[in-house]
């Protein structure tokens, strides 16, 4: 089988990740190209692709206006997809990779769309914020205050970085991927941003928490599950959301000590956890690990 890949932006990783299935070959290619020799051309959103290809298209954004709406990024596409005469669309979130952070989030804020929301950073100043540029090292607090349909890549963008977004519950895409106080905070009303912004401004311990968990939430999507979507050919039945493993980020999650429920039997003396062979010094754990632990063992051995 051979397939095409549109040029563009996440052309070298969709390529990547078709290589690497057996019996497939994949080649990026250019519009004017004959396609007649490819099975078919895989484009991500209105990447141009050769004339009379048979396409598959992996939208993540909904202004998309190229057809067909094969593969969309977040639920709140299914229904577009389904109007756009997609009969059985699927959803595979947008993989981000960034490299891993060596710091903690920064107290720094940075708002999307900022030229659009300047009421709102003069609100952020007064209460002595810093408001920086979108893209400066020392933001770890992102804000989106929009209150309609959003773009999803932006903000999985932000949260792959260990930043924590702030938007609104009416925002789609921001409710398809922040799950309120988990990895992120969906807010109902405009008015509740700036305190919320003020507590993770002044809070680095619910900064680092809320930032990890975004990166976790984020690194469980990968391009071999958008790439096998797009190849499926006999799916049927009604939309729905497919369902991805947790295996990878509990793996990591457990490497930095998420296991702690298993420590609620242990024994407590001295500012040391004992469990069975095991033992752990509160005092060498960075305040994120002590926090999790010190919630999870008994009250009775504190």
């Amino acid at each position: 089988m051979k397939v095409g890949v549109a040029p563009g932006r996440f052309a070298t990783a969709i390529h990547t990740a078709l290589s690497q299935r057996a019996d497939l070959e994949a080649h990026i290619l250019s519009p004017e190209i004959d396609s007649s020799a490819y099975n078919l051309v895989v484009a991500v959103d209105d990447e141009p692709t050769p004339p009379k290809a048979q396409v598959r298209r992996y939208i993540t954004q909904h202004m998309s206006q190229a057809n067909p709406w094969t593969v969309v990024a977040a639920r709140h596409l299914l229904q577009d997809a389904v109007g756009r005469g997609t009969t059985t669309p699927i959803v595979a979130p947008l993989p981000i990779s960034t490299p891993v952070s060596i710091s903690p989030p920064q107290p720094g804020i940075g708002i999307v769309d900022a030229g659009n929301h300047k009421a709102l950073r003069t609100t952020l100043e007064a209460a002595s914020m810093r408001i920086l540029q979108i893209d400066d090292p020392d933001v770890g607090i992102i804000i989106d205050p929009s209150t309609s349909l959003g773009f999803v890549e932006p903000l999985r963008r932000a949260m792959s970085q260990e930043k924590v977004v702030i938007a609104m519950h009416t925002n789609e895409a921001a409710k398809d991927t922040i799950v309120h106080d988990t990895n992120g905070y969906l807010l109902t009303q405009r008015s509740q941003i700036c305190a919320a912004a003020e507590t993770l401004a002044t809070n680095a311990q619910e900064r680092s928490r809320l930032g990890f968990e975004a990166r976790k939430s984020i690194a469980t999507a990968n391009w071999q599950r958008v790439v096998r979507a797009l190849l499926l050919t006999t799916r049927t039945g009604t939309p729905e959301l497919e369902q991805f493993s947790d295996l990878p980020a509990y793996k990591r999650w457990s490497q930095r000590l998420g296991q702690a429920h298993q420590w609620r039997t242990s024994q407590y003396t001295d500012g040391n956890l004992k469990l069975r062979d095991h033992t752990i010094s509160l005092k060498d754990l960075g305040p994120l690990r002590k926090a999790s632990l010190e919630r999870a063992i008994r009250k009775r051995d504190q």
